[in-house]
């Protein structure tokens, strides 16, 4: 007599599919260029940033071998004198430039009296103003200091009279002001541009990191999948 077949136990089922894994590089490749484009930007913003802070203090006074700079508009020995084209309305300043042996560590040479003017009109101007930014800076052994301003009240050529500094191998150059208001939005604003580098930086960092990582994973479990 035959039996009624007897149906399979439920654990003796057969066991799921496995899902197979996930082995796409799509995402890791994108983090990766991800950071590397956000590395990128860090350096163009650490470019900008140092460029921006070099331009906002560098007063172009001096040249590297202590020759006036690019910005002097009239160099004259202390005591001497010199000629110079100025602008109607514009401000000037006046910097002394001394051997550095000749100053001390503490001390900030100065002139005992003011530069003066001469105007085309005949009107003497006094360079007794502070200027916009007080400007110290070093090169070829010398150092220049700005010592005074003065905004000019006419345009024409002026006859700039500079007096003794006291100091030998001294000399006065003039130079167009700068303002303070620019100054001081340029070293804020590279004290933004650090910040914006390390955050930068921190992140693109992370990416690539993390997708490098995520790739080589991917990777190895693609060569898995494929060998069976």
């Amino acid at each position: 007599m035959s039996h009624p077949p007897v149906p399979p136990h439920p654990s003796a089922a057969a066991p799921a599919p496995v899902p197979p894994r996930r082995t796409s590089l799509a995402w890791p490749v994108v983090l990766t260029v991800v950071g590397l484009l956000l590395l990128v930007a860090a350096l163009a913003a650490a470019v900008g940033t140092v460029g921006g802070f070099v331009g906002a203090v560098r007063s172009d006074v001096l040249t590297s071998d202590g020759r006036p700079g690019a910005a002097v508009l009239a160099a004259a020995p202390a005591p001497g004198a010199a000629r110079v084209d100025l602008e109607a309305g514009e401000r000037y300043a006046v910097h002394l430039v001394v051997p550095r042996s000749a100053s001390g560590e503490d001390d900030r040479p100065d002139l005992p009296e003011d530069v003066l003017l001469l105007a085309p009109s005949g009107e003497v101007v006094a360079a007794d103003a502070s200027p916009g930014v007080t400007m110290t800076s070093t090169a070829g052994g010398l150092v220049a200091v700005s010592v005074g301003a003065f905004t000019a009240p006419e345009t024409g050529t002026y006859e700039m009279a500079v007096p003794s500094a006291g100091l030998p191998d001294a000399w006065v150059a003039l130079t167009a002001d700068k303002a303070f208001a620019p100054f001081f939005a340029s070293v804020w604003g590279t004290v933004l541009g650090v910040f914006v580098v390390l955050g930068l930086g921190f992140v693109g960092c992370g990416a690539v990191v993390t997708g490098v990582v995520w790739w080589v994973v991917r990777a190895r479990a693609r060569r898995q999948v494929a060998g069976g």
